[in-house]
Formats: structure tokens, sequence, C-alpha cells
């Protein structure tokens, strides 16, 4: 699903910013409440962010962070997306 080009609040194009970089601002956002629940309770929860193996295919030059934000879109070939997924849980 494509949406028009238009970029987030933050300055990010909104279908990166909203597939990939939301569930990792997600996660930062969950980790000091983990935490403290953790210390209360003793229960240790978890969060777990997945990918695929797509990114094996990615371009030879690697991500191409200097395009993220262009109205061509180049960096949403198949390929490239999920590496980012992979890059931000590590």
């Amino acid at each position: 699903m494509f949406y028009p080009y238009q970029l987030s609040q933050d300055g990010i194009e909104m279908q990166l910013s909203t597939n990939h970089l939301g569930h990792f601002f997600l996660t930062k956002l969950l980790l000091d409440k983990m935490k403290s629940t953790t210390l209360a309770t003793g229960i240790e929860g978890r969060i777990v962010n997945l990918s695929s193996v797509v990114h094996l295919r990615i371009y030879k030059e690697g991500i191409k962070f200097d395009t993220l934000n262009d109205k061509n879109r180049q960096h949403f070939k198949i390929c490239s997306l999920p590496s980012l997924d992979i890059l931000t849980s590590f």
C-alpha cells in the first residue's frame, strides 16, 4: 500500500515513518514501563521486532539513507525496507 507522497511532522516520508520507524518508536516508549514493571513484579516482559529474509536481496550499495525522503521512492524496492527493520532491531 502506498500513501500519496507526504512528509510526517518530523520531516520523514510518511510510509517509512508509519510502517517502519513507528514500530521502533513504540518500542522505545514502552521500555521504561517494562523495566519498572519487572522491578515491581519480578516478571520480565519482551518486545519482539520481526523482519524477513528479503533483506538478503538488498542493493549492493546497501540502504540509501540519502534518498529516504525522495518523492520518487526509490528506497521502496522490496529489498531495502526489511533491512531498515533489521537495522533498527539492533
